[in-house]
């Protein structure tokens, strides 16, 4: 069964749980399509869905399950149950559902290789079960960065790797604090479509060297252009090239972007073209600016601090983009 009649399968399953809503006069007990393996379709009393787990789950360990305003969890010996807890989350979480379902089909997992894949994935998308207003789509900022990195992935890494498989499994913008992770470097991109080379920081140290891995910096500089690519064109682009290769690939692609918020309820927003001007790339050492100490009072907590880097004064960190993947 390939990917679109395996999506065609679990679009039906969401179908006839709605339509057993209908007609199951002990639905209140619960009413459940099976989607695949051990994993079951449902809705509760207010109509919201969710998922249930069936199994032997004693060995899974229940910290493991993540918490989240949009969510609830319930646990037996037999079943994992989660449930969306307010309508607005409806429609995402089925997507990110059957693209997981999708993940484990694809990838012919089970048990609790099964269960830790659907896990990761979900966690990955925690954020978004904490908005208070969604589904909204990506602000201009989130959308040129969401470019960059696109365009970082398929201009830059994938040529670079000649793996389409490595290339993708590094990109971790979505999951982690830094947009691609190796075994040894850690590469943050920043994209502008300003004429400023001034970048922000999202936390104290996000770019500052103290990590394990060596960190290198990528920013980009795009231009509005009628005759450039829209962050839509970019994305559909590479997700040809990853759906002609693999059809895991091309879902674990899509899965990514649906983590950081790409969805296609809005993708009439992001018609705006650009056109790179230029890669620029820096070794971010232990000479390279970024806040070394400060002093945080017991009262406080929670602390979080971000500040603009000028690079126009950092051209002694200016490296050749060979010199980015040397420790690769």
């Amino acid at each position: 069964m390939d990917i679109a009649k395996f999506q065609s399968k679990l679009n039906k399953a969401w179908k006839e749980i709605l339509d057993k809503k209908k007609t199951d006069s002990k639905y209140e007990k619960g009413a459940q399509v099976k989607a695949h393996d051990d994993y079951w379709l449902t809705l509760n009393k207010n109509n919201l869905p969710g998922i249930i787990i069936k199994g032997d789950n004693q060995k899974i360990n229940l910290n493991k399950f993540p918490k989240a305003k949009g969510w609830s969890f319930y646990f037996t010996n037999s079943e994992i149950k989660m449930n969306v807890n307010e309508e607005k989350y409806n429609d995402f979480f089925i997507k990110l559902i059957n693209l997981i379902l999708t993940k484990i089909y694809l990838e012919k997992l089970s048990g609790e290789k099964s269960i830790n894949c659907f896990l990761k994935n979900l966690i990955f998308a925690k954020d978004f079960f904490e908005e208070e207003n969604v589904p909204r789509k990506l602000s201009t900022e989130e959308q040129i960065g969401l470019f960059g990195e696109i365009q970082t992935l398929s201009q830059i890494i994938s040529k670079k790797l000649n793996n389409n498989e490595l290339s993708l499994a590094s990109w971790t913008g979505p999951s982690r604090k830094h947009d691609f992770t190796f075994s040894k470097i850690l590469i943050e991109v920043k994209t502008t479509s300003s004429e400023t080379q001034k970048i922000h920081t999202s936390s104290t140290n996000q770019i500052a060297p103290v990590y394990d891995k060596n960190l290198k910096l990528i920013f980009i500089q795009i231009i509005k252009n009628n005759n450039g690519l829209s962050l839509n064109e970019v994305i559909e682009d590479y997700s040809k090239l990853l759906k002609d290769e693999s059809e895991i690939l091309y879902n674990d692609f899509i899965l990514k972007l649906t983590q950081c918020r790409y969805l296609d309820i809005h993708k009439n927003e992001y018609k705006q073209k650009y056109i790179i001007d230029k890669f620029n790339f820096f070794n971010i050492n232990e000479k390279f600016p970024y806040i070394k100490e400060y002093v945080v009072p017991e009262e406080l907590s929670d602390l979080s601090i971000t500040y603009k880097i000028d690079l126009d004064k950092c051209e002694e960190f200016r490296i050749i983009e060979d010199e980015l993947f040397k420790d690769l």
